[in-house]
């Protein structure tokens, strides 16, 4: 029996890796910073019209704020294109599975670099307010965690509970391999996105974690936002209103052409497999070098342990390229998946906490570095 669960085991991470391999679309996504696609999902519609307040519909207030980001996008970063799921009140299908799923897939074929799904929130207490950004999470532990938390949760049945799907179906390997994939992208526009409704004066509940069926789906990054409490008179008043809509279409749109432009500054040197400076003069580049201490030689290399992410790329680079001069001598290529297989990493730790440390120092030249597990010369 033993002997039989290993095999099957094992064909599961075969399978798995292969779709780790040929799962290119998401990383494609993420690192050409021409063909910029956004889709924009205004939640339920038709016969599904979600939480209803009086007269007032969620579908009404999702289409409307879908609408007002879009056409502030073509002010903010007219080269996006941006993209509804539906522009009617009218869902894609009658049934909630297949209509979540459609809008999944619809962003997949567009090949968009980023899903938003717009929501408004209810709760059984009225005084319940604020923003809340979602991504994707699959760990049973906190699935469970969230759903004891958040008690009568109107919107549950938008949800996949994986804890009842079967861990070998090809489904729940893509779902794996997709967030695998995407994890640092979704949190990285969860947090901007999070930042932007507190610069508005938005109450925030922060960003959390479930297995929306809109975004087990996605093949490429994406977060569902609940834009306030229908429940709460304050905060429906508040959506409603002409600036109320207009100032969290303004949050949203900036979140998307802030991370949209960060897609581009992490991997814009691909496009001629060199750096994304310009070039300039030599005096000039000299003049701009760091005036602090010299890099500090890399210590002995573990085997196995953890290093920091700084960024990727389809082609190899130099080590001395001038986007690393502040670490020059300090950083290593690793190989990964995907079309960005180079991984340009900076350490070698033995445990996630010294990385952390080390973290910290370079999100001030990478922003969006990260930790990541290696085992030789390959992310694990």
């Amino acid at each position: 029996m033993c002997f039989i669960r290993r095999n099957i085991i094992a064909v599961v991470l075969l399978i798995a890796g292969l779709l780790l391999s040929a799962n290119a679309y998401a990383t494609e996504n993420v690192a050409s910073p021409e063909g910029r696609v956004v889709v924009l999902d205004a939640g339920h519609g038709g016969m599904r019209p979600g939480k209803v307040v009086g007269k007032t519909k969620e579908a009404d207030i999702n289409l409307s704020m879908c609408k007002a980001i879009k056409a502030q996008l073509a002010e903010k970063m007219p080269s996006l294109e941006v993209i509804l799921t539906r522009e009617t009140d009218k869902a894609l299908h009658d049934d909630r599975n297949i209509d979540n799923k459609r809008r999944a897939e619809l962003a997949n074929d567009k090949g968009a670099d980023l899903l938003l799904s717009i929501h408004a929130n209810a709760a059984d207490n009225k005084a319940v307010k604020g923003t809340e950004v979602w991504i994707l999470s699959l760990d049973e532990d906190t699935l469970r965690q969230n759903r004891k938390n958040s008690g009568s949760f109107v919107d549950e049945g938008e949800m996949m509970h994986v804890e009842n799907i079967s861990k070998s179906s090809l489904g729940y390997i893509i779902a794996l391999s997709n967030q695998m994939t995407n994890d640092p992208f979704n949190n990285t526009f969860a947090r901007i996105a999070d930042g932007k409704f507190k610069s508005k004066g938005r109450h925030s509940r922060g960003v959390k974690f479930n297995d929306w069926t809109v975004l087990y789906w996605l093949n490429g990054p994406g977060a569902l936002v609940e834009l306030g409490f229908m429940t709460n008179d304050e905060e429906l008043k508040y959506m409603l209103s002409e600036s109320g809509e207009r100032a969290l279409a303004d949050a949203l749109s900036d979140a998307i052409v802030e991370f949209i432009e960060r897609l581009d500054k992490m991997q814009e040197y691909t496009a001629d497999g060199g750096s994304s400076e310009e070039q300039k003069p030599a005096e000039e580049v000299k003049s701009e070098e760091p005036k602090s201490e010299e890099p500090k030689a890399e210590a002995e290399r573990l085997e196995s342990g953890y290093t920091i992410q700084l960024l990727s790329s389809k082609h190899s680079l130099s080590l001395n390229d001038s986007q690393f001069k502040a670490y020059r001598g300090r950083v290593v290529e690793l190989m990964g998946t995907g079309s960005y297989c180079y991984k340009y990493c900076l350490g070698s730790f033995a445990s996630k906490a010294e990385a952390r440390e080390e973290l910290e120092r370079a999100k001030e030249i990478f922003k969006d570095a990260y930790v990541v597990h290696y085992e030789g010369t390959k992310i694990k």
